[in-house]
């Protein structure tokens, strides 16, 4: 993102442009639209945790199946919904229009919207705005943006932070926009859901926390954001507002333009407060979070020269929200992952039982939006048994119309994504995603096998179950014996081209690591290098430079570690197309 200077004010060239690029975005109404048109076949994102990662896989919950379902609103972006006490949702919003009202987050005269979504289905929101934008000033920074947000017994308590831009990040594109994290100037308060404003007592000189100590100097409690605890914070555990919190220390190797900035940073940080009129904008109200003591409890303090972080991933975090999840009576953190290899971004979320951790990885999603940022979930939107949610995020903001939409359908403005929580059934969702594919050709083969215990078949490798523990031999193919080798062989009565293969084992621990290779009809053969693990939750993957052409298809094991059992599998898939038959026109 480039930028320019004029005077004593700082602007980006997109950020210039954008003001044209808004005019064309439409004021939200929703009556008419048909949301089956913007469903997409649903589909499990892979987890791509990077290797120096210091979270532990969770074993709980896994995977993130998008179901296909996401709305279709015409609005801005920058939404944080608060469940009030009314039912309905309130949040700020700003770059774009909604509602017929414009906001634009950049100087000179940066302003922030505010909304209410009215409705209970995520498809089909009313969302009005409370009262016309509010002009807030940015100086010395370039912009002023909508952070935590709460709307709590009546009253809305509405945060905004400062973003700056400097002439020398113009080298890598859009990439390092609004480079530069500052502080956070208080809350302004409205006692009447928004329609009237209270600005905040404190200013971009002297914010709500002290820092940062010299102008776009280091900051730790970046662009917070409330815990969302559900409807009227009615799931927090001692009646207190929480903020989670982005931010680098002083001493960070990285430079500070684009290592700490408005998507990009090093730690996550904790703080707390009575939420009242008189408390939000007076720091001695506040509590930090401050480590664990020596038995693992979390550490308070009113010393803000003694805050902690929360979580540390060395250029790895970025902008943080955490929704307490009441059924499943876990909490949720998605983190942006800004910058770092990709410009098109990376994002990821957690889990945990206390919000103090330890956290977990659910699952990281290399590029996605293709570029998407602000993740949260609105806790109106869980389901009653929590394995479902609703996602909310904006994306695709630099170069926004050339970015390809993964999930499909996103756009730069709201968007709401249905998705469900996996654990030991995301192999399932996996292997019936294969099963259904059309372009899987192993439904169509005759299957034979060099051997099958009793019970098992090996016609169970192609009907799209999964065989889990308690099933026994259940939906899975055995060979009578592991001395030699053993084999499963899918031929058709045509001839197939084929591109790649998955294998799904069964998630049996006392099953072992088979190691083998792939046959075709043609001679080639392709080793299985990597063993199918004993506790797979994923399908083993196996490809080849070319297409195959091929009668048919045999899947040897041979080798083994140790272990007492037989070789088994639990569904096959194969990928390609058919042949077409000239003699028969099809």
């Amino acid at each position: 993102m480039k930028s320019v200077v004029q005077g004593n004010k700082i602007f980006t060239v997109a950020g210039l442009l954008f003001l044209t690029l808004i005019s064309g975005h439409i004021s939200f109404a929703q009556a008419g639209k048909d949301p089956s048109k913007m469903s997409f076949k649903g589909f499990l994102w892979p987890n791509q945790t990077p290797g120096e990662c210091p979270f532990a896989q969770s074993k709980e919950i896994n995977g993130i199946y998008f179901t296909g379902k996401n709305s279709d609103y015409y609005c801005g972006d920058t939404f944080y919904p608060s469940w009030a006490s009314d039912g309905n949702l309130y949040s700020p919003f700003t770059d774009g229009t909604t509602d017929g009202i414009n906001s634009y987050s950049a100087d000179p005269s940066s302003t922030t919207g505010n909304v209410v979504m009215i409705g209970d289905d995520p498809l089909d929101l009313e969302i009005k705005n409370t009262s016309g934008t509010q002009i807030a000033r940015a100086y010395p920074y370039g912009g002023r943006y909508p952070c935590g947000s709460l709307l709590y017994n009546g009253v809305w308590y509405y945060g905004t932070y400062l973003l700056g831009v400097t002439v020398n990040t113009v080298d890598d594109g859009y990439r390092y926009g609004w480079p530069i994290l500052g502080p956070m100037p208080g809350f302004r308060i409205s006692e009447d859901y928004g329609k009237t404003w209270t600005p905040s007592p404190l200013t971009t000189e002297k914010p709500l926390f002290p820092e940062p100590t010299e102008l776009f100097g280091a900051v730790k409690m970046g662009a917070p954001h409330f815990v969302d605890f559900g409807k009227n914070m009615e799931h927090s555990p001692d009646g207190k507002a929480y903020m989670v919190c982005m931010g680098a220390e002083d001493d960070d190797p990285m430079p500070r333009f684009g290592n700490l900035s408005w998507v990009s940073a090093d730690q996550v940080y904790l703080t707390r407060v009575t939420p009242t009129i008189e408390n939000i904008n007076d720091i001695k109200a506040y509590e930090f979070f401050a480590g664990h003591d020596a038995n693992g409890e979390p550490i308070w303090t009113n010393d803000f020269e003694k805050i902690k972080p929360l979580l540390d991933w060395n250029n790895h975090m970025g902008c943080v929200t955490v929704t307490y999840n009441a059924p499943l009576k876990k909490y949720f953190m998605c983190v942006t992952d800004g910058w770092r290899t990709r410009s098109n971004m990376d994002s990821y979320i957690l889990e945990a039982d206390k919000i103090t951790g330890p956290w977990k990885m659910v699952t990281y999603m290399q590029e996605f939006g293709t570029q998407a940022y602000f993740l949260n979930f609105p806790s109106k939107f869980i389901s009653d048994d929590g394995k479902t949610m609703w996602l909310c995020y904006s994306g695709n903001y630099g170069e926004h119309k050339k970015l390809p939409r993964n999930p499909p359908n996103g756009r730069y403005g709201l968007c709401l994504y249905e998705v469900k929580l996996l654990s030991d059934d995301k192999q399932q969702f996996q292997a019936s995603q294969a099963w259904s594919d059309p372009k899987n050709v192993a439904t169509k083969a005759t299957i034979s096998a060099s051997s099958q215990s009793a019970g098992s078949s090996a016609g169970y490798l192609i009907n799209g179950k999964v065989c889990q523990p308690e099933q026994g031999i259940s939906d899975r193919w055995i060979s009578e014996s592991k001395d030699g080798a053993a084999w499963v062989k899918l031929a058709w009565d045509r001839p197939q081209i084929i591109r790649s293969l998955r294998l799904f084992n069964c998630l049996n621990k006392k099953d072992i690591e088979k190691f083998g290779y792939v046959e075709f009809s043609n001679g080639r053969k392709i080793p299985i290098r990597v063993p199918l693990p004993n506790t797979a939750l994923d399908g083993l993957d196996i490809s080849w430079g070319n297409r195959e052409k091929v009668d048919w298809v045999k899947i040897v094991f041979d080798r083994v570690k140790p272990g007492n059992t037989s070789f088994s599998l639990s569904e096959v898939a194969i990928f390609g197309e058919a042949v077409k038959n000239p003699d028969s026109g099809d």
